[in-house]
């Protein structure tokens, strides 16, 4: 999580530019912060944590996916 408390935040494990490509460089070793964060709607909910981050890079907020029923 080095760079978190940076401003503006950035792990030191991110590759690429936001909003365009990126990568984590650590996956296989990251933290359990890292491990624990769900994105929006990874589980069925959103995650306001998730929606934050990302308009704090002027991304849109994650949306479910919409199923069709059959």
């Amino acid at each position: 999580m080095l760079g978190t408390d940076c401003k503006p935040t950035r792990c030191i494990g991110l590759v690429g530019e936001v909003g365009s490509t990126v990568q984590c460089s650590i996956y296989d070793r990251r933290s359990s912060t890292c491990r624990e964060f769900d994105a929006s709607w990874a589980n069925g909910e959103a995650n306001v944590d998730c929606d934050a981050a990302r308009a704090a890079f002027g991304l849109p907020a994650l949306q479910p996916e919409f199923e069709i029923a059959v």
